[in-house]
């Protein structure tokens, strides 16, 4: 028979439920002419973001009889990040410079890989944590080598009032660790 105080003392065991809106994603090793300032204001004008994806991709194995799928490699997806626009634009203006890094936007060559990459923390914080900064995560996710693939657009709108303009980031990445859990 299901019991909910049973269910609850369960979860109580684990730290009760994980809260989703207590993270902080932080910007380290900045590719060259990328300022470290803007980049703390990120910290505080991210608005969503998720951890990020990681796959295992399979082929189709047949030695005899039925086929089976077989492991062959691990993949890591995009992650998605949306950023509140402050009124001098400077959190645009930083990711179309990054996207000058990575691709002249005069002569269309390609930047090295080295020259426009970062690190990117992903960091999750307890339901009781005040604030994250100064607290531990209880789960936290370093992304290596990560650039911004796609800077959206920003959408803007007679109709949208008072709302706070936002800027919807995709970035790539070479792979993720987890740099802090249980």
């Amino acid at each position: 028979m299901f019991n909910p105080d049973r269910l609850r003392g369960q979860i109580e065991n684990y730290g009760g439920f994980a809260f989703a809106n207590k993270y902080l994603v932080m910007l380290t090793d900045l590719p060259t002419g990328l300022s470290a300032t803007e980049a703390k204001l990120l910290q505080y004008t991210c608005e969503n973001t998720s951890l990020p994806t990681r796959s295992i991709q399979a082929s189709e194995k047949l030695i005899y009889g039925t086929s089976y799928q077989m492991p062959y490699k691990h993949a890591y997806g995009e992650i998605s990040m949306t950023f509140y626009l402050t009124e001098n634009m400077q959190s645009k203006s930083f990711f179309d410079r990054w996207l000058d890094k990575i691709v002249d936007p005069n002569t269309g060559d390609i930047g090295y890989y080295e020259d426009y990459t970062c690190n990117i923390t992903v960091g999750m914080y307890a339901r009781s944590d005040d604030s994250p900064f100064g607290n531990t995560p209880k789960y936290e996710v370093q992304l290596e080598s990560a650039w911004p693939s796609i800077v959206a657009e920003v959408a803007m709108s007679h109709a949208a009032g008072g709302e706070i303009a936002k800027l919807p980031i995709t970035f790539q990445y070479k792979k993720w660790k987890v740099t802090q859990g249980p």
